[in-house]
């Protein structure tokens, strides 16, 4: 199954806020600490999932601990995340 989504290509500009250092976009909902320990200092990549789905991965500096959240902020199951980022053969 084709994606619908238009595919971008380089020097397209993103159709959202990036954020920077200077004016950062602020984070979504169960992204804003880590789930282990708690720190605020993380790093978040938007990612959009094989079968469609966005999601957050969410990285924390402090004690490493990864994570997925998706757009309720449900922190996501890595044994149900893995499986949805394969490609389907077709």
């Amino acid at each position: 199954m084709a994606s619908t989504a238009p595919r971008r290509r380089r020097g397209d500009r993103p159709t959202e806020a990036l954020g920077s250092l200077s004016s950062p976009v602020a984070p979504r909902p169960g992204t804003r600490e880590c789930v282990g320990c708690g720190a605020r200092e993380l790093t978040r990549v938007d990612m959009t999932l094989a079968d469609g789905t966005d999601v957050v991965f969410v990285s924390c500096h402090r004690c490493e601990v990864t994570s997925w959240v998706d757009a309720s902020g449900q922190v996501l199951d890595a044994d149900d995340v893995l499986p949805r980022m394969r490609r389907r053969g077709g």
